[in-house]
């Protein structure tokens, strides 16, 4: 069975014109080109409140429909600005609230692949933040891509309509997706096959 993979992208940025948002944006349509199903969730769309278990916060609209999107999705890909040297505290809070998944059918982000995008003024910041990003991916119980990308300095320039200017960066940024694609076709198929027939996932 040919199924098409959901793949979730999450950027760690408020800013609209944020090298973070940019590259999200441009990595989803690569994944679109290759048959996969992708939505983009931007900094705006992940302003929710701090995360605190057991509240009602996870009924508002918004959360719930991201909450349904994370435990549907095949494959995440977190693409994070450096704060500091680690990941934005927009993107962990959003993360944080798949701590509600922890009783879904499939927990957490069980077995999906988790590609991983650090974004930085410096090299240091962009490692440390990557770092950060694949212990999350395993704490979650998801597969981080063997290859993560950080990026800084001029690696982290695109143009105007988002493609990364510098040839590496698209490389490195092809490859991972690659490895999230491969994966996650494993994963929608499995999907597929727990869904009883005649029902609308």
């Amino acid at each position: 069975m040919n199924v098409a993979p959901e793949i979730i992208f999450l950027s760690g940025s408020l800013s609209e014109d944020s090298k973070t948002r940019l590259i999200a944006d441009w990595c989803a349509g690569l994944c679109v080109e290759r048959g996969a199903l992708t939505q983009v969730f931007r900094g705006a769309d992940l302003e929710f409140p701090f995360y605190r278990p057991g509240t009602k916060a996870r009924d508002r609209p918004e959360i719930k429909n991201y909450l349904r999107a994370m435990e549907k999705a095949d494959a995440v890909v977190l693409v994070s600005p450096a704060y500091h040297g680690g990941v934005s505290g927009l993107l962990k809070n959003a993360i944080d609230y798949i701590n509600e998944l922890g009783e879904a059918s499939r927990p957490l982000l069980d077995g999906r692949a988790i590609g991983c995008v650090a974004v930085a003024r410096g090299e240091q910041g962009a490692a440390s933040t990557l770092a950060m990003l694949r212990t999350i991916g395993h704490a979650l119980r998801g597969w981080p891509t063997p290859l993560g990308v950080a990026l800084s300095n001029e690696q982290a320039h695109t143009d105007s309509g988002g493609v990364p200017r510098v040839e590496r960066t698209r490389a490195q940024l092809k490859v991972m997706l690659g490895q999230v694609i491969s994966h996650s076709r494993i994963s929608a198929r499995r999907r597929a096959n727990r869904t009883p027939a005649g029902t609308r996932q």
